[in-house]
Parts: C-alpha cells; sequence; structure tokens
C-alpha cells in the first residue's frame, strides 16, 4: 500500500486555452514511479458533489498504486466555459485532450484508464470510441451503448416521466450550482451569471426529439462496436434501470471484455444497495494492473460474465438486501441458458398454443403502474422499488402457470412476441414478469415497454391503423430470479404504466390473437459458481456532519370528486456539512404526477426545487419550478429558474416551451 497525497483543487489546460477543474489522489512516491491514471470525467462538481464517494474509492484505490484524477466537465463546478448538453461532440474531444495531459504528466507513466458511472460510464464508452492513444482500457458502470433504447428519456419509444425529471434534477444539482469562490477568487458571481445566462433549457431538447433519430445516434456507440478496440468491464445492477448494456457489450464487443451484475441500484457496488455489496477497489484494481501494469491476476481467466441469480422476495418498496447467489457464464451469450415457450390461455401459462380461440382484450385505466416504483433506483431517497402487484394487476391481463413443481431461475431477457390489433391509431404496452407467492401477494421481476407505432423502428413512428393485426415484440429488461417451487409465474400485458411513462395520445382498447402469441423466457437449471465477487460490509460514512437528517415521503391521494389521482413524493436530502469542501449543501425537492384513470391527456407533472449552498460569508441558492401537461397534439413545459446570492435574486429565467408530439 502506497501513502497518498491528496490535491483537492487544480486547473488542467485544453489546447484552446479552457481550464477544466480536477482532483487528485496520487501515491505518494509517484514523482520518482510514474503510476497509470485513472480518469472519472464528470459534470457533478468534484469539489461538493460526488464528494463522499470519491473520497472513498479514489483514495483507496490510489493507495494500490494509481494517480486516481476527478475532473469537472466544462462549465460544471469550477471548470471554465459552458455546459450545451449530453455528451457533445466538445465534451468528447475534451475528454480525448484530457486524456492526453494525464499521460503527459511526470507522474503518470503514459497509461491512462478511464472508470465511471452513469454519466461518466456513458462517456468512458463514447471517448473509448475515439480510440485516445494512451487510453488502454475502461470499467463502465450503469450506462448504455445506445442513448435511445436505455437511458432515462425513453424506454421502448414511451416517454419517460424522468425525461422532464432528470432535466430539472440536473439543474438543481450540477449545471446550475455557483462555482466555489474560495477556489476561483473573487469572480465566482460573474462566472456563476455568465453561465446562468448561457445555460440550455435541455427538457426541449430532451422532450423534441422523440424517434430514435440522429440526436441520438450521436454517441451511442452501438452504431459501430468495432470503434471501440481496447478492454472494457461492464458493470451494474439488477435494480438499475442500465442493466442491458452489459450483455449487449459482452455479446457486440470483439474486444476483450467482463461483465458484472449484481443486485444493486444505480451506485459503484461498494457504496450500493441492497446487499451484498462487494470489494469493487479490489476488483477494479486486479483489473487496472492486468491492462495497465502488465501484471498478470488471472481476471482475464475467469468467467466473462458474473451474475446475482436473486432468491425470490415479498414485495418491498425498499430491501435492505437480497438473497441469492452468484453465478458464473463462460461467455455470453450463453451456452448455458435453456429457453422455455409459453403461450397464453385463459388467464394461464400454457406449454403448447391454445386450441380454442380466446377473446382477450385490455384496456387499462391510466393508473396502473402506480406500483411500479421508480424508473432509476438509488437517484432518490427511498420507496424506488415496486410494490405489491395486486392493484396494477387488476387493470392487467394476466397469465399465470400453474403452482410451480419446481424452481424456475429466469436468466436473460424474457421477450413477449404478441399479436395485436388496436381500435386506436396509438398506444402503448407494458409487459410484466412476476411471481406470485402462495399468499396472494406479487412481487414483480422485470418490466418492458413498447410504443406501438414504434412497433416496427424507433426511427420511424408510424400510426397503427384500428383493427389490423400487427406482430410485435416486446423486450423485457434482462434479469435473474429464481421463483421457487409452490409459487406461480405471472406475464401481466397493460396498455398504460404511469407514472413510469408519460400516457400515450389514446387509450386503446387492444386485443391480442393468443394462437399467435408467445412468451420466451430465458433460464438456467444449473446453477453454480465459478468465480464470486469478494463482499464487502465496511460501513460507508463522509468526512463531515449532519445539521438535519434526510427524510421522505410518497403519498397516493385519490379525489373522489374528480376522479384525479394524485402521487406525491416529497425528498428532503438533508443539510450536511462537508469538512474537505467546508461546504453546507441543503437539498429538497418535491413532485407531484396526477392523472384521470380514463383520460391519458390529463396528466400533469409538476417538479419544486431548492437548493442552498455556501458558509458564512458565502451562501448562494437555487429554486425552480416545473409544469407539464399536454393535449392530443402537443406537449407543455413552464418553468421558472432563481439564482441567489446571500438572499438577493440575482438571476430569474422562465421558460414557456411548446412542444409538437410525434406519436408520442
Amino acid at each position: 500500500m502506497h501513502k497518498v497525497n491528496h490535491i483537492h483543487h487544480q486547473w488542467l489546460p485544453l489546447p484552446d486555452g479552457t481550464r477544466l477543474a480536477y482532483r487528485a489522489w496520487l501515491p505518494d512516491d509517484a514523482a520518482n514511479n510514474p503510476v497509470p491514471a485513472i480518469l472519472e470525467f464528470l459534470p457533478y462538481r468534484k469539489n461538493d458533489g460526488t464528494i463522499v464517494r470519491d473520497e472513498i474509492t479514489m483514495a483507496q484505490t490510489a493507495s494500490r498504486g494509481y494517480a486516481c484524477i476527478r475532473v469537472d466537465l466544462r462549465g460544471c463546478g469550477e471548470s471554465d466555459g459552458h455546459l450545451s448538453d449530453e455528451y457533445t461532440a466538445q465534451e468528447l474531444q475534451d475528454g480525448v485532450d484530457v486524456i492526453a495531459w494525464l499521460s503527459q504528466q511526470s507522474w503518470c507513466n503514459g497509461n491512462v484508464g478511464m472508470v465511471g458511472i452513469s454519466w461518466g460510464g456513458f462517456n468512458s464508452l463514447q471517448i473509448a470510441a475515439l480510440n485516445p492513444p494512451a487510453l488502454k482500457a475502461i470499467i463502465t458502470q450503469c450506462s448504455t451503448d445506445d442513448r435511445f433504447r436505455d437511458d432515462i428519456h425513453y424506454m421502448g419509444g414511451c416517454l419517460l416521466n424522468d425525461n422532464l425529471d432528470w432535466a430539472a434534477f440536473f439543474w438543481a444539482y450540477a449545471q446550475g450550482r455557483a462555482p466555489d469562490a474560495k477556489l476561483v477568487g473573487e469572480n465566482w458571481q460573474e462566472q456563476w451569471l455568465e453561465r446562468l445566462e448561457n445555460m440550455p433549457f435541455l427538457a426541449k431538447p430532451w422532450l423534441s426529439e422523440q424517434t430514435r433519430s440522429d440526436y441520438w445516434k450521436h454517441a451511442s456507440i452501438c452504431e459501430n462496436y468495432a470503434d471501440i478496440k481496447i478492454p472494457v468491464y461492464a458493470m451494474s445492477g439488477w435494480a438499475d434501470n442500465y442493466r442491458n448494456t452489459v450483455f449487449s457489450l459482452l455479446e457486440n464487443l470483439s474486444t476483450p471484455r467482463k461483465g458484472l451484475v449484481g443486485p444493486w441500484a444505480h451506485k459503484y457496488p461498494n457504496i450500493a444497495y441492497p446487499n451484498p455489496k462487494i470489494d469493487y477497489v479490489s476488483e477494479s484494481v486486479r483489473w487496472w494492473d492486468y491492462w495497465l501494469k502488465g501484471i498478470d491476476t488471472g481476471i482475464m481467466d475467469e468467467p466473462m460474465l458474473t451474475y446475482y441469480m436473486q432468491d425470490s422476495v415479498a414485495p418491498k418498496s425498499d430491501y435492505e438486501s437480497r438473497p441469492g447467489q452468484w453465478i458464473s457464464e463462460p461467455s455470453w451469450p450463453s451456452k448455458r441458458t435453456q429457453h422455455r415457450r409459453f403461450y397464453l390461455g385463459d388467464k394461464t401459462l400454457l406449454n403448447a398454443v391454445p386450441t380454442d380461440e380466446l377473446a382477450l382484450s385490455v384496456k387499462s385505466p391510466q393508473t396502473v403502474g402506480l406500483n411500479g416504483g421508480r424508473l432509476c433506483v438509488g437517484i432518490r431517497l427511498d420507496m424506488e422499488q415496486p410494490s405489491d402487484q395486486r392493484a396494477d394487476d387488476a387493470g392487467s391481463l394476466c397469465f399465470d402457470t400453474p403452482p410451480l413443481a419446481e424452481d424456475f431461475a429466469i436468466a436473460g431477457q424474457v421477450k413477449a412476441h404478441l399479436s395485436i390489433q388496436s381500435d386506436k391509431p396509438t398506444g402503448q404496452l407494458a409487459v410484466r414478469v412476476c411471481d406470485v407467492h402462495p399468499d396472494g401477494q406479487v412481487t414483480r421481476i422485470s418490466v418492458g415497454l413498447l410504443n406501438l407505432t414504434h412497433r416496427d423502428s424507433h426511427e420511424f413512428a408510424k400510426p397503427m391503423t384500428p383493427n389490423e393485426q400487427y406482430e410485435v415484440v416486446v423486450p423485457i429488461n434482462h434479469v435473474a430470479y429464481k421463483v421457487p417451487a409452490g409459487h406461480r409465474l405471472r406475464i401481466s400485458i397493460s396498455s398504460a404504466y404511469w407514472p413510469l411513462v408519460w400516457p400515450a395520445l389514446e387509450r386503446p382498447t387492444i386485443r391480442i390473437n393468443a394462437k399467435n402469441s408467445h412468451i420466451d423466457v430465458p433460464y438456467r437449471d444449473d446453477l453454480f459458481t465459478e468465480f464470486e465477487p469478494a463482499p464487502y460490509d465496511i460501513p460507508i460514512d463522509f468526512d463531515g456532519q449532519t445539521l438535519r437528517s434526510s427524510d421522505s415521503q410518497r403519498i397516493v391521494h385519490h379525489d373522489y370528486k374528480t376522479g384525479i389521482v394524485s402521487l406525491e413524493t416529497r425528498d428532503d436530502f438533508g443539510r450536511q456539512h462537508f469538512n474537505s469542501c467546508d461546504s453546507i449543501i441543503d437539498f429538497k425537492m418535491d413532485q407531484t404526477q396526477s392523472i384521470h384513470p380514463d383520460d391519458p391527456l390529463s396528466a400533469t407533472s409538476v417538479l419544486n426545487f431548492d437548493l442552498t449552498m455556501g458558509r458564512e460569508g458565502w451562501w448562494t441558492a437555487l429554486k425552480s419550478h416545473y409544469h407539464m401537461s399536454c393535449d392530443e397534439h402537443n406537449f407543455y413545459i413552464k418553468a421558472t429558474w432563481q439564482a441567489f446570492s446571500e438572499d438577493e435574486v440575482i438571476f430569474e429565467k422562465t421558460f414557456d416551451e411548446t412542444i409538437v408530439r410525434n406519436l408520442t
């Protein structure tokens, strides 16, 4: 182990003169014994945003003989310039330039690795595809190779409510916050105001691009997997929205690659939940040692993929831990995977095509999905997992097996092949895979969505012809879950899934031809472990003091006079003082989403954010308000941004956007 020197704040120059702010952890002898550098490149404020995880993970990694460098994107934190959108060509070129700069430092031996989760997982893949010479390997976590298929904006061509949520959250948490006066000097307010004036209203482009256009193809490395020529380690968790990417990377990349999927939410595996956590630092160092130092750690002799087979659990909105076991796959797609085909009977899943004609139809209340939890578990505070599915099943078509005679371990991506008719030109389908317990409780295992106007292509949406027959495929998010003997496997099909997705233009009746429909379920019947990640159970603390504890509420209201159903979410992230940056952060947000069960055009979403940051002699604050609604032709977003220095409003901007609907 090395002693570690810490650089809290410094700037690195880009070729165009822009300075990016960075934080670094270096082995104390790196000046005389240069080491590889590990880069994480983010907008989330190295000074006071990702501070807790950085001070845990980067310091530990540096002690193993690596220079760990955390750089803020231009226009974020204390970095110069402006941020105009996610994953722009400028951002990716900056990343290439940062890697070149790192490789030339006296403490670096010329080899660079890149790591990241979420945004940093995205751009580590995207920058790898540009092939900067010094970049030798990456670890990408909770990321995507297809920005339209798997991100926080759309799923199956359906507009996610998180599209607006994320635009609002990002402005308050990262994009809009002031540079620290202590680090940038007396012109901090001038820099802040200039940045605020130039900030884009990101909710508009994200909502305007409703198909898989060139906008989303940009920086989607699935456009040409061959662009990536270096080793890739992809990680995620079953509670995370981005788990599909691990499997698509393993299947499509031709470079050396590995995959790891735990039971986790959107977090690094050493600080993730539900348990079990793993010793992520040791696992990552084994990877870096092999590819950046040329040490044969044995990591490439181990299985290509390791994932956590989750045991059956009762439905809960939060889990402290998930029982299960680690499973190994020498390759992916796995030759060990078997497939079982089920057919749709009268409320049953059959092993053969039904002999009788069945009149199957669904016209779900718009409130089906209310118990589906949140899209990206780990972003909010708690109550994010799907709860008991019985209420949602009441508005769905449900098909069950008989009680299982033996355990059935689902492993991979379930696909629903459905032959449908609709009485309207537009609509949605949600397909859920569920575990029905003997006492009647229903645990959601996974879910898939499809905008029916995207049935043939996410790039070219086409309305349906009423009452014409269509063959559609609804892919369900990858999962590993063991349904035990005595339980029943259920497939639930609904024509709505609010509030996860914004409702379709219309509320159709969907008819399903059972004889031409089936469900393909991948499974494993030989569960064994060839590699198990090292466990990690050290309590996660931060260097600071909690001045007000976090708290949250998630409450449903049903107005029996109007019929409107509302979901209120209140998240108070608390008030903390962080010692290393000597800053207090106080962050609150609340959201109300409302809809009438019979009217998809009644949907609204209202968000408010309130963030205070500073210390004695320097206080800043952000307040914002968003309101989204729709009619059959347009989406409407109104918003207000305010910035405060001490108690004075120094910046205010309003938005009133009308965005044409494109069969969404």
